[in-house]
């Protein structure tokens, strides 16, 4: 720890970095703890946080070198975990009209906010830039009040989830354009094209003697190079650290790869979070994902405690105080613009109203991209500090009402059902199924494969008395999942037609995944007695009611696991005392009767 300190106060003599992070972590966590009283989520905790200790209020964190450190780095593995978590394939057979219907909404957005931008005094490029970054919702803030309200698997949150990976995907796009754009405003004011256009980002990989065209091209082919050998060599590298005994080697690796992806997107002249997103995105359509995703749970929280906290620094309540009227007026437009677009949009592909009045109610905000194209935007030099401030602003308030308005949208809804579907689109896939055969039977038509698992058995660990309960299971014909942390057992198994799941049974996301909150039983025969511990932990919390059935080495153990939640036990040493007990007097027996059968 002494280390620590030392290496960080000679980065920055004049201010601690380490004691920078510890004020915010502190700030962050007594902030939040006070605001529950009231009712306000922990993003919007994080950003008045931010605004609190600033620079521009209590000056409890002040350097702007080390709020810059803290914040990059958080951002890059925060998008990095985003991509992650965005696996288009839960989508299957929604995905046309999803995907359709949040490209369209996305561009729409774009293309409104982009005239009214550039009435104000920016010009064309930066006014689009700015309406490209306005026009991305909050990935994080969106998918966590799902997960709190579990709604994710609803219509509404279906729709809502394809959307942002879309914007997300888009955001990608947007970050890749602005060297151009900033060599049109540069061509416009006389500057010419043969500069760098990548600004802060310099492209350290490339020539500075190539004009920017030239860079660009280059940068593009860089990254879909990037893409393409990550795609081959990614599960590879995956598959043999996964053969280590520690769970850890797939986790260190991969944060190794989001870094490494950063660094080579900033050399290329992109920003660093498009290539911790993309490396990210790649391992989403691993097998690795779901127990990635949950080990890097902790992790999210943290980095959004220091993200969202770091936007919240940038916040100056002079801004506020010296340009309110331009502030609200700036952001009534763009929930009004943004809730309209995807309000009618969802409405045109043939959502119910009710719907569509969730999810444009979900996605009016700007979100974590748009900071991050911001400030790649400001980094190019298309805006100046006066018109960052107030954007900032302007996506933090928006933030903050994002949980308010997302349950007035809920209590809109019954008024809602009163008006028509649109009759204009031919997507259904968008409306509400009326009963739950309806929404099975619907799921199994447009998934385009077998029906999914309900009132099914999740056994955990395939040893010898994981497969003796799935032989039992596949003669009475009960449908079952498979977790186990051997890929090879996990290939053999889907080979064999089973569904089966790479991952830690005590993970949230991989017993999600395994559809625990509709199973009918989980069993747990995992010979790790502090794993079974932990999963009948969190097998509890995510179903209620779900029958779960443990094996422990030792009845004190078997007590444990009963008080967190286990309806049965099987106790080795009791099991095994009383196997050995009937198998012992059977042979005796045995023997006796051909001793006397002999005289």
């Amino acid at each position: 720890m002494l280390t620590l300190f030392s290496l960080a106060q000679a980065a920055a003599p004049e201010r601690s970095i380490v004691l920078d992070l510890v004020i915010i972590l502190a700030a962050a966590a007594g902030v939040v703890m006070l605001l529950r009283y009231v009712r306000i989520g922990a993003i919007p905790a994080y950003l008045l946080t931010g605004a609190l200790i600033g620079p521009h209020a209590l000056r409890l964190v002040s350097s702007g070198d080390n709020v810059q450190a803290i914040g990059g780095l958080a951002t890059i593995l925060l998008m990095f975990i985003v991509g992650l978590h965005l696996d288009p394939s839960g989508l299957s057979g929604r995905m046309m009209g999803i995907f359709g219907l949040g490209t369209a909404s996305t561009v729409l957005s774009v293309a409104c906010l982009w005239p009214l931008i550039a009435a104000t005094s920016l010009g064309a490029p930066a006014a689009l830039a700015v309406a490209i970054a306005l026009a991305m919702s909050s990935t994080a803030v969106v998918l966590r009040i799902l997960a709190l309200q579990r709604e994710t698997h609803r219509v509404h949150g279906r729709l809502i989830f394809g959307t942002l990976v879309v914007q997300d995907l888009l955001a990608l796009v947007g970050l890749a354009v602005l060297p151009l754009l900033a060599t049109w405003a540069g061509n416009k004011e006389g500057q010419g094209g043969g500069g760098s256009a990548h600004g802060a980002h310099s492209a350290t990989l490339l020539p500075h003697s190539w004009p920017g065209w030239a860079q660009f091209i280059v940068a593009i082919g860089g990254v879909a190079l990037l893409i393409a050998v990550c795609r081959k060599l990614l599960p590879w590298l995956m598959r043999e650290a996964a053969r280590h005994t520690s769970q850890e080697v797939p986790l260190v690796l991969s944060a190794a790869v989001a870094l490494a992806a950063a660094i080579l997107a900033a050399g290329l002249g992109f920003s660093p979070e498009l290539g911790a997103f993309l490396a990210g995105f790649l391992l989403a359509g691993t097998p690795f994902k779901y127990q990635l995703s949950g080990q890097l749970i902790p992790l999210r929280d943290l980095f959004m405690a220091v993200f969202f906290t770091a936007v919240g620094l940038q916040v100056d309540v002079r801004v506020i105080a010296d340009g309110w009227p331009l502030i609200l007026l700036a952001l009534l437009g763009l929930v009004f613009v943004k809730t309209a677009v995807m309000g009618i949009g969802a409405w045109f592909f043939g959502a119910t109203p009710a719907v569509a009045i969730i999810y444009a109610l979900a996605l009016f905000q700007a979100g974590e991209f748009s900071i991050v194209i911001l400030s790649a935007t400001h980094n190019q030099g298309l805006i100046d500090d006066q018109t960052m401030a107030p954007l900032t602003v302007v996506v933090v308030s928006a933030l903050i009402l994002t949980p308010p308005l997302f349950q007035f949208g809920h209590w809109l809804r019954p008024f809602a059902v009163k008006f028509p579907v649109a009759g204009w689109s031919k997507v259904g896939a968008l409306r509400e199924p009326t009963s739950q055969e309806e929404k099975e039977a619907d799921e199994a038509a447009n998934e385009g494969k077998a029906k999914p698992l309900r009132e099914h058995v999740v056994i955990a660990g395939f040893g010898v008395v994981g497969r003796a309960i799935a032989d039992r299971l596949e003669i009475a014909g009960l449908p079952f999942c498979i977790v186990d942390l051997n890929q090879q057992t996990i290939k053999t198994q889907r080979k064999l037609g089973r569904h089966a799941l790479y991952g830690d049974v005590s993970n949230p996301d991989v017993l999600e995944s395994a559809g625990v909150d509709h199973a009918a039983g989980v069993v747990l025969t995992i010979p790790d007695d502090e794993a079974t511990l932990r999963a009948c932990r969190v097998v509890r919390t995510l179903s209620p009611h779900v029958f779960i059935a443990a094996r422990t080495s030792f009845l004190s153990k078997a007590i444990a696991a009963t008080q967190l939640g286990a309806d049965h036990v099987t106790v080795e040493e009791v099991a095994t005392a009383d196997t050995m007990a009937r198998q012992v007097m059977d042979r005796l027996a045995s023997r006796a009767a051909a001793a006397k059968k002999k005289d």
